[in-house]
């Protein structure tokens, strides 16, 4: 199965957003496909949710909220960088500063998958 790296998150709300409610979403990650897919030109669903990280469960804030189709076309690792915007009481998980991360799910149409989860950006929404 493919591997997931080299995750990134980060929350970004100009002064515009900020008067809207609303707050920008960057992401990436690297995908590393094995020699067999990429020899089959496997496709991949990539799906992400937005998390609160807490100390005993996670808060799961929102589910597929970006989703796409990632195609294993040669040996070289997939770069992606992708971005999107959501409200900003979504991001509001506990009262003072916020612990958000995104879990960044992957499978294949045989129904294998793997997720990893971004590091996690404080913020108060």
């Amino acid at each position: 199965m493919a591997t997931l790296s080299g995750l990134i998150l980060t929350l970004k709300q100009t002064e515009a957003q900020h008067a809207l409610n609303i707050v920008g979403v960057s992401y990436g990650y690297t995908l590393t496909c094995t020699d067999v897919e990429a020899e089959r030109s496997l496709s991949f669903d990539i799906s992400v949710d937005i998390l609160g990280d807490d100390l005993l469960r996670d808060d799961v804030l929102a589910t597929g909220v970006d989703r796409h189709i990632v195609e294993c076309g040669g040996t070289d690792p997939i770069e992606m960088r992708r971005s999107f915007l959501v409200g900003q009481s979504l991001l509001d998980e506990d009262i003072g500063k916020d612990e958000i991360k995104l879990r960044i799910r992957v499978r294949d149409s045989a129904g294998g998958a793997i997720s990893a989860d971004t590091g996690i950006v404080h913020g108060d929404f």
